[in-house]
Formats: C-alpha cells, structure tokens, sequence
C-alpha cells in the first residue's frame, strides 16, 4: 500500500460517499486510477464494507453491547466467517488473553440483543461468554 492508497482510505474513512473524481482532485490522481486503486482496496479485502455512521440524536433505541468470548479449542477461521454474516457486529478484534474475541454490537433493540448473544452462544468451541451493556459513549 503506497501514499495514494492510504490518503484514498483517510478521504473515504472521513466520507465514503464523497465523488471518486473529488478524491482524485484531492490527491493528484485520475478519476479512473482512483477507481481502479478503490477496486484493488476491496479486491485485496482492505476495504471490506461501507457503513452509515448516525449521529447521536438519530441513534435512540439502540443498545450497544460488548461481547467477550473464549473458545477451547480457538480456531478464528471457523468462527470468522459466523461473525462476518452478523451485520449488527461493528467491531471484531482476536486478541491476546484470557478473551478469546472481543465484539462491539450495536443492536436497534434490547430484543435483538438478546438474538444475537443466542447467536453467539452455539458457536463451536464455545467455553464462555461475558456480555457486557455499554451506557453512555465517552470519547
């Protein structure tokens, strides 16, 4: 990944929706090889997805929850592809420890919280599995 591709992931992370043309104008490049470095981004699995980020006033009703889960065996290979169909997930990391995975969800429904952690809790290997509600965002 070069300099251009990592201004057109800084410009799309701070607008995804903004002109192909505008981030070429933007960073001294065509349109087209703007187009053609997007569709390597996505080819190569960097860009994976577009989202809408709402604002606060937009967002009541949803419940945000992290999801702490160890595995006996652990085998991400396995368990990512589960994860990946669940759109409710925003934020997956394997990490180091005792946890296994770490989720952020972010549900439009207590309802839906709840299908999602009995979602969770029938994937193989799975040992425990610690929910946590997250009430106000800080920072």
């Amino acid at each position: 990944m070069d300099k251009f591709d990592k201004a057109i992931l800084t410009l799309l992370s701070q607008n995804s929706r903004q002109p192909v043309a505008a981030i070429g104008d933007a960073i001294g490049l065509s349109r087209t090889a703007v187009n053609d470095r997007i569709r390597k981004l996505e080819e190569q699995g960097i860009i994976h997805r577009y989202t809408v980020e709402l604002g606060r006033e937009h967002q009541v009703g949803m419940v945000n929850a992290y999801f702490e889960l160890t595995f006996r065996p652990f085998d991400l290979l396995d368990i990512k592809p589960i994860l990946q169909s669940i759109p409710e997930i925003k934020q997956a990391h394997a990490l180091s420890g005792a946890t296994d995975i770490l989720l952020f969800v972010e549900a439009n429904s207590m309802s839906r919280l709840s299908e999602i952690r009995q979602l969770l809790s029938g994937l193989p290997a799975l040992e425990k599995i610690v929910t946590s509600t997250a009430f106000e965002k800080v920072v």
